[in-house]
């Protein structure tokens, strides 16, 4: 990603008589209710749907049907439905614009292909559909030039296949307040199953309850590949609000078979919880240009991760924001919490966890690691770092079980440093090799500018 660059089960049902009923008298009889889009001109399914959407609340596509052909947009109507129970396609250029209090909702066989959702308003719905096609770069699109606050989105219970992009959020025009994305599942996809980009004006984002299977990049597009990304403006190390995507929970995640299954690059104020990864490695998306981690964070602040669970996967990165070379940004003020990874039945080296932190006034607290087969590796010095309860066993081979990498005043990125009353307390740290014996590499400290508090820490040849 770059800073730039970034359902089923509702409503009513035709009855049974509007199926053998086609004139326009009963379709005008029938306008404050449903009408059922096979009462139309199947020659022209562009014309029959706008009618349709004149003349009744919900249209409906029943089961056995597909409309064929959908090569342009239909603007639904504020507060009108699009009821899936069969099939609409297109070339790609086809889709449905959701204006205030539109819904598209699905039940068993309805689906869409090559079509794209569009929301430009208020109070959207979702709702039970499925999703496929490589045609368009994305299934759902959010965004727009209008700037204008769109509330209270909801997508739930869709399914996403065989395509590019699932959801994609262009932010920077507009705004968005109360998003819920629920209950879905993503699979085979080029690009990320959802993508909330440039998102600096919206707030109360909750993604969750979603199975994420099989993102693979393979079309040459840079950035593309990743299972859930979040992304702000231009880094700042200072973190104003007005650059950053913030206030959002990503929860409830499981994911395999990807390159990067969570990224967010310049957030604050946020939440990513109980995740659950296997598999996620650089087989996939080879030439995307993305770093290989089940959670990748960059140049962010005020922020908890807890409760990761990964098996035969690259673990964690945590770092600086770049563009173009220049470091300008670092994390600070995080939690790492309840962190389990094992990766013994790897043949090859995976990341284990990476952080690099600092800035004066800030904070790093890791509590609650065990890893197998990976490695711990600390970087810069934030004012204050605090290590609780960590178990960590790495390969001799390999290197270290734990690095810590504090005295980079030669390197330019130790601009970031905390370089004075600054505290390192750890505690029950226990950084192993195979043979069981300690595994730590830690670079010269400066004492006077660091305190350090430690119970059963394990250094090369002692304990303190």
């Amino acid at each position: 990603m770059s800073e730039n660059k970034l359902s089923r089960r509702t409503f009513l049902t035709a009855g049974s008589a509007l199926v053998v009923l086609h004139t326009p008298v009963v379709r005008a009889l029938e306008s404050s209710g449903s009408v059922n889009i096979q009462d139309y001109n199947p020659q022209d399914w562009v014309a029959s749907f706008r009618q349709a959407f004149k003349e009744g609340q919900t249209v409906v596509v029943p089961y056995g049907l597909e409309c064929e052909d959908l090569n342009t947009a239909i603007v639904i109507p504020p507060g009108k439905t699009l009821h899936l129970q069969g099939r609409i396609s297109g070339n790609g250029r086809g889709r449905f614009v959701l204006q205030d209090g539109c819904k598209v909702v699905g039940e068993q066989d309805g689906s869409l292909r090559n079509v794209t959702l569009d929301i430009r308003g208020s109070d959207c719905v979702i709702k039970g559909i499925a999703m496929s096609g490589f045609g368009p770069v994305t299934q759902i699109y959010i965004g727009g030039k209008t700037s204008r606050l769109m509330r209270n989105l909801i997508i739930d219970d869709i399914t996403v296949s065989r395509a590019n992009y699932g959801i994609l959020r262009q932010g920077f025009h507009n705004r968005m307040d109360g998003v819920k994305i629920t209950n879905s599942r993503f699979s085979d996809l080029q690009g990320d199953a959802i993508e909330w980009n440039v998102a600096i004006n919206d707030s109360n984002i909750l993604i969750s309850d979603h199975v994420i299977e099989r993102i693979n990049c393979t079309n040459g597009n840079v950035n593309w590949g990743i299972g859930i990304g979040l992304a702000g403006s231009t880094y700042d190390n200072t973190y104003p609000d007005g650059l950053a995507v913030k206030n959002f929970v990503v929860a409830n995640i499981t994911g395999t078979d990807c390159r990067q299954l969570v990224h967010v690059e310049n957030g604050k104020h946020f939440i990513i919880r109980n995740i659950t990864a296997r598999n996620i490695t650089p087989d996939y998306s080879k030439k995307a240009g993305i770093d290989n981690a089940t959670v990748a964070i960059y140049g962010c602040d005020n922020f908890v991760i807890d409760n990761v669970n990964m098996e035969n996967s690259a673990g964690m990165l945590i770092g600086y924001g770049v563009i173009k070379g220049r470091y300008l940004s670092i994390p600070q003020n995080f939690k790492l919490n309840n962190i389990h990874l094992d990766n013994t039945k790897r043949e090859y080296k995976l990341r284990g966890i990476q952080i690099s932190s600092g800035n004066a006034t800030s904070f790093v607290a890791i509590t609650n690691v065990e890893m197998k087969h990976a490695t711990l590796e600390l970087h810069n010095q934030p004012q204050h770092l605090f290590l609780r309860n960590i178990k960590v066993m790495q390969q001799s081979a390999t290197g270290p079980a734990l690095k810590m990498h504090f005295d980079l005043r030669q390197d330019v990125r130790g601009k970031f440093m905390a370089k004075q009353d600054t505290l390192l307390s750890l505690a029950n740290v226990h950084a192993v090799n195979e043979a069981g014996k300690s595994s730590v590499d830690i670079d010269r400290v400066n004492h006077q500018v660091v305190n350090v508090e430690a119970v059963n820490f394990r250094l090369p040849g002692k304990e303190r």
